[in-house]
């Protein structure tokens, strides 16, 4: 499934041997997309497909504040707001707990 995935690391080099992730599935990306290509979600919207990021501590608080207005906004029964709500959801976790273990937060595409 393509799709860029959350790893929780200390640098680049571990996320290939980490197993714990979250999967931001490209169909989550594009229906944020089409929400809103710039504003709240654009360090989720704006990554790349195929690119890798690593996250700065600073990013790692957004991204939990994305996903705290994601599961807010994402209010609808429908398919894709119930994935995206998880999708939130689950990066959440992840990053607050990358937050705990001081660690970093690494997007690696497909």
């Amino acid at each position: 499934m393509v799709g860029i995935d959350f790893y929780i690391v200390n640098n680049e080099k571990e996320a290939a041997s980490s197993t714990k992730y979250v999967k931001f599935e490209e169909r989550v990306q594009d229906y944020l997309l089409a929400r809103e290509s710039k504003g709240p979600f654009e360090l989720l919207t704006g990554l790349d497909q195929y690119g890798d990021k690593l996250f700065s501590v600073q990013e790692i608080k957004q991204l939990v504040k994305i996903c705290d207005a994601l599961q807010t906004t994402c209010r609808q029964p429908t398919e894709i707001n119930l994935n995206t709500r998880a999708f939130a959801e689950a990066l959440k976790n992840l990053c607050l707990e990358a937050l705990k273990l001081n660690k970093l937060v690494f997007a690696a595409g497909d």
